[in-house]
């Protein structure tokens, strides 16, 4: 199956940066996280310098078969193998349930501003 999907991880002036409000994000540990996770050729990891909604530092933006899911506060290697494990879940399966965990991180967003209000 060629790629059906993006996996854009932010990393930039929030996000990653406990000085600034997010979690830190290990990109080399992230990268290995993503390597297990069976995704390849499924799925691209890209780091992101900002991708807007700052106040939900760290942000993660599925992008599955051409369906957008925002997710906020993925602020471990944990949560992030989750987010892979239901991203290649829905590569496969576009009514693959999101499981509790992801889905009280999840969020509407359009761009614009900085982002939702947090929670």
């Amino acid at each position: 199956m060629a790629d059906a999907g993006l996996v854009l991880a932010c990393a930039g002036c929030c996000c990653g940066h406990p000085d600034k409000g997010g979690a830190r994000i290990a990109k080399p540990l992230w990268r290995r996280v993503f390597a297990a996770a069976g995704l390849e050729g499924r799925a691209r990891l890209a780091f992101s310098e900002c991708l807007g909604p700052c106040s939900e530092a760290n942000v993660v933006f599925l992008y599955l078969r051409g369906r957008p899911l925002w997710l906020r506060r993925i602020d471990s290697a944990e949560l992030f193998a989750a987010a892979l494990a239901y991203a290649r879940a829905a590569v496969t399966d576009p009514g693959a349930a999101l499981p509790p965990a992801l889905a009280e991180r999840s969020f509407s967003w359009t761009g614009g501003g900085i982002g939702p209000e947090p929670v």
